[in-house]
């Protein structure tokens, strides 16, 4: 199934009068630091989580990024999702909660409006963020090896990139009572970067 996506631009306002979701499958996952009223598990279809999105200014610096996730379009559209986790904003708060985001995510992102499936129901017009592949701080298409190398070392403002990586794998294994489920390529990525690091423990 086919989703219908609106690209409307990072700093777009929020003039609908209406309840603000926002939709976290990165930092957005375990590091909430907005009122909300509400969060909901569930996913959205046709799109993939990759770390190819260049950290400047949290995960890495501007000599050194880090490396953040983005969505990518899913080759199987109809079968792939990313599970992550819908906020609803507290009511008289969506435009200082976009502003403090828009800050956030300034490093490249762009907003997207989503459909997000959950076992209540269907959201519609849900926010998310997303480094689409024309931004400038997008990396392009990078091996599992080569992610890896970049997430082991990076470190800036907000943390090693490691802890990014880490927490994020860690946050979907405690939801998977909730039917959440680690990507693949995420344990796989989350395994190298061990590796990586027990490695340069030992020099």
């Amino acid at each position: 199934m086919t989703v219908p996506i609106l690209n409307v631009g990072l700093g777009t306002p929020w003039e609908q009068g209406r309840a603000l979701w926002v939709f976290g499958y990165g930092s957005l996952m375990y590091r909430v630091d907005f009122p909300i009223e509400a969060q909901v598990f569930g996913y959205i279809h046709g799109r993939k989580r990759a770390f190819l999105q260049k950290s400047h200014d949290h995960r890495g610096t501007p000599s050194q990024p880090g490396r953040v996730c983005t969505l990518l379009p899913a080759t199987d559209s109809i079968e792939s999702v990313c599970w992550g986790v819908a906020y609803k904003v507290e009511s008289g708060k969506e435009h200082e909660v976009k502003a403090l985001l828009d800050y956030r995510e300034k490093d490249g992102y762009s907003i997207e409006f989503v459909s997000v499936y959950t076992k209540q129901g269907v959201l519609g017009d849900v926010m998310v963020y997303v480094g689409v592949s024309s931004n400038p701080s997008f990396a392009g298409e990078s091996s599992i090896e080569d992610t890896a190398q970049v997430i082991a070392r990076a470190e800036g403002p907000s943390g090693s990139n490691r802890e990014y990586l880490y927490k994020l794998c860690n946050t979907l294994r405690q939801l998977s009572h909730e039917g959440v489920v680690v990507d693949e390529y995420l344990l796989e990525l989350e395994l190298r970067v061990r590796e990586i690091e027990k490695e340069s423990l030992k020099k």
